[in-house]
């Protein structure tokens, strides 16, 4: 679950476009505009100080923001992963991708640097720094930097839509088994989710998503209480460790691939975070913010996929909470993570509406953006409600996404854009390409099995 807290609005030239902008992963041209071009000065350090303003963050809220950010629903589907994996296989993958995904991350945030350095600007967001860094590159690429842009854009559109229908089926499946369990109201789990679409179409209204920001910070805190519950029941009945398998099977790989990737891509809020910092070195640093906060959700992913298959073993189902006993105390879980879900569902979809609002406000005349802008809302609730509905298999819905925008936007952009840069550098190194083309070929290997595996698993349960 992605949550946010302490809203920042900033103040717009058309005032139908004001709302929730905190972790909006591009920059504005009026917002741009507001820090003064620096002159590029070579060989100086990147990472200089940055203005102080109200929007600023510390290292510690940043820290709080990235951990935040990086915790969701795919975190209850680890030991599910652990099972394609196996028990120790499984551990050590998870360590080796998510230390991957860190270092492609770093990959962005120098680059980031590097690009603002060379334009003379302060802030820059992921999709412009894929411009920046080809517009960089040798002469025959550099007239594409807009399509790249804009495929950066897409794919982030993806991974926030595919998120929000992961969240239509999270909690689908989890009110269809508590009401099934404990209640004489049997409805089917698609019936679920059209119930689900009055409450969604409401909270998706809410343009200016402040309103919705304590209901968010309780979201966080419900949201830590009902993990730490879940990893109480995991430890409290453990299986020997003999009784499982130690190493996966190969063919199953892929879908641990894509449930990891699902669960720890981040790159996606690292630079609106790494934006608002006044002194960004302390984000990059060896034990600044990026670095401490992947290795305690690496930590807690570690604990909940390991200890999590080795108390539920291979029954384990889609996502943790489904196994859960049927006593009152952890029947309730449920409800507090559907809770959690309902009130993250209008976060994530507002970045990719943002996108289309901005389109909205540039082409539309004024006294029609309203009926546009909220016919556009409600259309793309319905369309990831039909969406989840098409795809209702949570674990494989959540392998499809991390293989396929997961990926891309935390494996196989980042080596390009390294690559392009240090073009610019004049660094190209025989050892720059070698490891970047290794990533590269990581991140292709996953991204292609990955997606293979999740797609055949999906007509499989339709031909069931």
């Amino acid at each position: 679950m992605t949550s946010y807290s302490n809203p920042v609005e900033l103040q717009m030239s058309n005032p139908v476009r004001e709302g929730y902008r905190e972790f909006d992963n591009e920059i504005d041209p009026e917002t741009a505009s507001q820090t003064a071009p620096r002159r590029p000065v070579e060989g100086t350090s990147l990472f200089h100080e940055r203005a102080s303003s109200q929007n600023s963050l510390t290292s510690e809220q940043a820290f709080v923001h990235m951990v935040k950010a990086m915790l969701g629903t795919g975190l209850l589907s680890l030991p599910l992963a652990f099972k394609h994996s196996g028990l120790f296989l499984g551990l050590i993958l998870t360590v080796v991708i998510c230390l991957v995904c860190l270092y492609c991350m770093r990959q962005v945030v120098f680059a980031a640097h590097f690009v603002c350095n060379r334009n003379g600007r302060d802030l820059i967001d992921y999709a412009n720094i894929m411009r920046g860094a080809v517009e960089m590159g040798p002469t025959w690429i550099r007239h594409k930097g807009y399509f790249f842009k804009q495929l950066v854009n897409v794919n982030m559109f993806t991974s926030q839509l595919g998120f929000c229908c992961v969240y239509f089926v999270f909690m689908a499946d989890n009110l269809e088994d508590f009401f099934y369990h404990n209640t004489s109201i049997h409805l089917s789990k698609a019936m679920w989710m059209l119930l689900l679409l009055i409450p969604m179409l409401s909270v998706c209204s809410i343009r200016r998503l402040s309103i919705l920001a304590p209901l968010a910070m309780a979201a966080n805190i419900v949201y830590i209480i009902a993990v730490a519950i879940v990893l109480f029941f995991f430890v409290s009945d453990l299986r020997p460790v003999s009784s499982l398998p130690w190493f996966g099977r190969f063919s199953d790989l892929p879908l641990f691939f894509g449930t990891v990737m699902f669960a720890f891509e981040g790159v996606a809020v690292i630079m609106p975070i790494e934006n608002r910092m006044r002194n960004p070195h302390s984000f990059i640093a060896w034990n600044g913010v990026l670095n401490s906060s992947c290795l305690v959700v690496l930590a807690i992913f570690s604990v909940t996929g390991f200890y999590g298959y080795l108390s539920l073993g291979d029954d384990v189902k889609d996502t943790a909470t489904l196994n859960l006993p049927m006593t009152p105390f952890y029947q309730t879980i449920k409800l507090m993570f559907v809770g959690c879900i309902m009130i993250s569902y209008p976060l994530q979809f507002y970045v990719p509406m943002e996108r289309v609002e901005k389109w909205i406000t540039r082409k539309i005349p004024v006294e029609k953006q309203t009926f546009y802008i909220y016919t556009t809302r409600y259309m793309g609730v319905l369309l990831t409600c039909a969406v989840a509905e098409l795809i209702p298999h949570l674990a494989l819905f959540i392998s499809l996404i991390g293989a396929f925008s997961g990926a891309s936007m935390a494996l196989l952009f980042p080596p390009c854009i390294e690559l392009l840069t240090c073009f610019a550098k004049g660094e190209l190194t025989s050892s720059v390409w070698a490891k970047n083309i290794f990533l590269l070929c990581f991140a292709m290997l996953g991204f292609t099995t990955g997606t293979y595996a999740a797609l055949s698993e999906i007509f499989k349960k339709f031909a069931e």
